[in-house]
C-alpha cells in the first residue's frame, strides 16, 4: 500500500474509533448521570382544562435542545406512546404541519389519540404548537417551549393548555390521570436530552479527532 493510502486509512479509522467511543461512552452511562434536572413540574385541570408548567436543566448545549425539538420527522423519539408521526403538507413556509397517533393509557383504560399541531418559531425564538381542531381530536391546545442557553447547559420551560374532545372515564379519576401525564413528561424530557447530549458529545469527538488529524498530517503513516 502506497504511503498516501496509508495516511488516508489511518485518517478514516482514528475518526471513526473517535466517534464510537464518544457514542458508546454516553449510551452507556448511568441514566442518573445526564438526568435532567427538574425544577418544577405541575398539571392542573378546570372544566376539561389541563394546564401545563414544566421547567428544567438540560445537560445539553441550547442548540443541540433546538435541534431534538425541531427534528419533526423523528419527533417519535420523544415519547414512546408516539406510534405514529408524520409531517403534513403546509400552505406556510414558516409553520410546519404535524400529524401525530399517540397511544394514551390511564390504568386500564388505554386509547389511540389523533392529533395535528401547527409548529412556528417565534421571533422571541420560542417553540409555539396549535392544535388543528378540525384534524384532532382535541378541542383546542397551545404549547410554549423556551430555551434559554447556561453556557454548555440549557434552560427549557414548557407552558400549555389541552382541552381533549374524547371521553374519558370518570372511574379513573382527574389525579390518576395527571400524574399519568406528568410520568410521561418526565420521561419525555429526559429523552429530550438524552439525544441533545449524545449530538453534542458526538459533534465534539468529531471535531476533536478533525483537529487531531491535521495536527497530524505531518508525521509517519501508522504502522
Amino acid at each position: 500500500m502506497s504511503r498516501s493510502r496509508r495516511v488516508q486509512s489511518c485518517r478514516v479509522f482514528s475518526v471513526t474509533r473517535s466517534l464510537l467511543v464518544g457514542i458508546v461512552v454516553v449510551l452507556f452511562q448511568p441514566i442518573s448521570a445526564i438526568a435532567c434536572e427538574l425544577n418544577h413540574a405541575e398539571i392542573t385541570e378546570d372544566k376539561g382544562i389541563f394546564r401545563f408548567q414544566f421547567t428544567t436543566i438540560i445537560d445539553a448545549p441550547a442548540e443541540y435542545v433546538r435541534q431534538v425539538l425541531t427534528d419533526f420527522t423523528h419527533i417519535y423519539r420523544l415519547s414512546s406512546s408516539i406510534i405514529e408521526s408524520e409531517v403534513l403538507p403546509s400552505r406556510q413556509s414558516d409553520e410546519t404541519k404535524i400529524r401525530t397517533k399517540v397511544l394514551a393509557c390511564v390504568s386500564v383504560f388505554c386509547r389511540e389519540v389523533e392529533r395535528v399541531d401547527i409548529v412556528r418559531i417565534l421571533a422571541s425564538g420560542e417553540l409555539q404548537a396549535d392544535i388543528v381542531p378540525e384534524l384532532s381530536e382535541f378541542r383546542s391546545g397551545r404549547a410554549i417551549w423556551t430555551i434559554t442557553a447556561l453556557e454548555n447547559r440549557s434552560k427549557l420551560a414548557y407552558e400549555a393548555t389541552l382541552e381533549p374532545d374524547f371521553f374519558i372515564p370518570p372511574v379513573i379519576g382527574i389525579s390518576v390521570i395527571i400524574n399519568s401525564m406528568k410520568n410521561e413528561f418526565v420521561t419525555t424530557l429526559d429523552r429530550i436530552e438524552r439525544i441533545a447530549y449524545i449530538n453534542a458529545k458526538r459533534d465534539g469527538e468529531d471535531d476533536l479527532a478533525i483537529a487531531h488529524l491535521n495536527a497530524s498530517e505531518t508525521t509517519p503513516p501508522c504502522e
